[in-house]
């Protein structure tokens, strides 16, 4: 044994402690180059070895072991502290050798420091060529990684780094993405398979490119966030994989993408809403003082008085004006299909669900609002669901278990009469008092009628033709029908009435007749609207009749089986109970709906 048997123990150990990783770029040619100037000189040493300043070793050999430490990484201050019988030279940048205390090898040692220094010189000289290159790749406000086919790191931009909160990016070159990933204590969370797999090595191993792969990132100083992955595999001539670029984008991004290309954005402001009659100022103040609030608000209203245009106009009046602007009319999608709008779903979560998975409505709305139009059609079973979501500010998308967080401004509307649908058990109390915290009540246009000639000036500009130079204005007495006509239709039927007005006008001056006349076309439009159920019904045969009242029953039943069951977490004995039903004729409607 030699004296330095102790001192080769320990660095053998130290790095075996740690795991090896690649050697890649200008490291490794600084490594070749080193280790051939060292066998040129005949070094007869007792330990030599090369490291980079984060201690990762690039070429190691001593007199008694032929363990092959390249790659591994060891505490370099630790091991001079450890080991008084070593010698440091660090006068290449970037670069620290190590030698056991021999004058004769240290003076050799400090000529070949002098051949190495200036060649790395050199290859700084030819790497500044490329730094170019290597800033345009910092440049770009999306992480950019490129990894070998066992999914060792070979490039990193910044923004990787900051997604992964790593400060040392030299340092991890050559690392596999499970270490890097250890070694910062991040924490990397699959929303699509809801697993921590990552699905770079499905990638690494089929050969076949993923887009758009969201996952959950969690650094270890607490900061989280969802980030959308590309991953594009790179193929030899003979089409097997070699490696992959991955490029990762903020959710955010993805969200904004989306929001473009389906025109999520207020149109309308508190300009647009023409009123002049006190009630109406009073309804604009109220919303105007409400904007910037950050609780829910209720706007009640009949149909037709322009309930989303308040919404509209109170998101572009407030903070989130910048942000998207996101409807849905609550009584336009099944109540099977409300969650999967509302919520979003992960791919393949039920049969007929799109293969990549679909955002939710709440997600497309982070950071801006979300409009839920006619509130009161929302399925009772489902309103348990959204009083969660207003709780937690979290959603779940169908087929996964992954909570997501989203900043939403919620504002919603009705012409139903929420407070008796509470009292009749249609509606959750919990649920009304939690959108209600503030409440905007827009009057019907009978009840402002100084407002009806401004407002319809404005709906014959809007109607002009474009290649005549004026609209058409009304003549005194059709002025006067129009003041002295109760519109339950509101500013809606207005419109709808001096549109045809104007094309049923020949002249530019409507008279009252053809007022009168569109009028009465709109009062059978509604009267045929609220017959055509009864016309329907009464063109069937009586046994169909029936037959079609005990499917509203049964759908009736049904829905009134699935709240039980949500009220009670699932717990069917508990439902059973709450519905004073014995568990065998629960489990009966159970099969006959086909509840599970």
């Amino acid at each position: 044994m030699t004296k330095y048997s102790n001192t080769i123990h320990i660095i053998c150990s130290s790095a075996r402690n740690g795991k090896q990783q690649r050697i890649v770029g200008k490291d490794a040619i600084v490594a070749r180059l080193f280790s051939t100037i060292r066998i040129q000189s005949e070094l007869s040493n007792s330990i030599i070895m090369l490291c980079t300043r984060s201690g990762v070793i690039l070429d190691y050999i001593d007199e008694e072991s032929n363990d092959n430490l390249n790659g591994s990484c060891i505490d370099l201050r630790e091991l001079l502290v450890v080991c008084n019988d070593l010698t440091l030279f660090d006068d290449i940048p970037g670069y620290v050798l190590a030698t056991s205390n021999e004058d004769e090898l240290a003076e050799k040692t400090k000529k070949i420091m002098g051949y190495l220094k200036s060649l790395t010189d050199i290859l700084a000289s030819y790497s500044d060529q490329n730094q170019y290159l290597l800033d345009c790749f910092d440049a770009v406000k999306n992480s950019i990684s490129i990894y070998d086919k066992n999914a060792n790191l070979l490039f990193a931009n910044k923004y990787f780094c900051n997604y992964l909160n790593i400060d040392d990016r030299t340092g991890v070159i050559g690392m596999n993405i499970n270490d890097i990933i250890d070694n910062t204590g991040t924490k990397i969370h699959s929303i699509e398979t809801n697993t921590s797999k990552l699905k770079m090595f499905d990638v690494l191993e089929c050969g076949e490119e993923a887009i758009d792969w969201e996952v959950r990132i969690e650094t270890s100083n607490g900061g989280a966030q969802l980030v959308g992955n590309d991953m594009y595999p790179v193929k030899d001539k003979d089409g097997t994989v070699e490696g992959m670029v991955e490029i990762t984008h903020s959710r955010q991004q993805s969200l904004n993408v989306a929001k473009k290309y389906a025109g999520f954005s207020a149109e309308y402001t508190f300009a647009n809403i023409i009123g002049t009659s006190n009630i109406m100022r009073e309804s604009i103040r109220t919303a105007k003082n409400y904007s910037d609030s950050p609780f829910s608000i209720l706007i009640t209203g009949e149909s037709g008085v322009g309930k989303e245009l308040f919404a509209q106009s109170i998101h572009n009046y407030s903070s989130r004006s910048k942000g998207p602007f996101v409807a849905l009319n609550c009584a336009s999608f099944p109540e099977n299909l409300i969650e999967s709008e509302l919520f979003g779903y992960v791919g393949g979560a039920f049969t007929g669900a799109a293969s990549k998975g679909q955002i939710g409505k709440f997600e497309l709305a982070d950071g801006g609002t979300l409009f839920l139009d006619e509130i009161g059609e929302l399925p009772y079973h489902f309103q348990s669901k959204l009083l969660r979501v207003l709780e937690t500010w979290t959603v779940t998308r169908i087929g996964s278990s992954k909570q997501i967080p989203v900043n939403v401004r919620l504002v919603t509307a009705t012409n139903r009469d929420l407070p008796k649908m509470v009292a009749d058990g249609l509606f959750r109390q919990d649920l009304y008092y939690r959108l209600q915290v503030l409440n905007i009540d827009i009057p019907p246009l009978r009840d402002r009628r100084e407002d009806i000639l401004s407002i319809s000036d404005e709906l014959l500009k809007q109607a002009k033709d474009p290649n005549s130079l004026n609209a058409k204005t009304l003549s005194d007495d059709a002025k006067q029908i129009l003041l002295n006509y109760d519109w339950p239709g509101n500013v809606r039927e207005l419109r709808n009435v001096l549109y045809r007005a104007t094309l049923l006008s020949k002249a530019d001056i409507i008279t009252a007749n053809t007022i009168e006349a569109s009028i009465s076309a709109s009062i059978s439009d509604k009267r045929t609207s609220t017959q055509s159920r009864g016309v329907l019904d009464s063109s069937l045969s009586n046994d169909d009749r029936l037959e079609k009242r005990r499917q509203e029953i049964d759908e009736a039943n049904a829905n009134l089986i699935r709240e039980a069951l949500s009220i009670s977490d699932g717990n069917r004995k508990n439902a059973s109970a709450l519905l004073d039903m014995s568990r065998n004729t629960f489990y009966r409607m159970l099969d006959k709906y086909n509840i599970d």
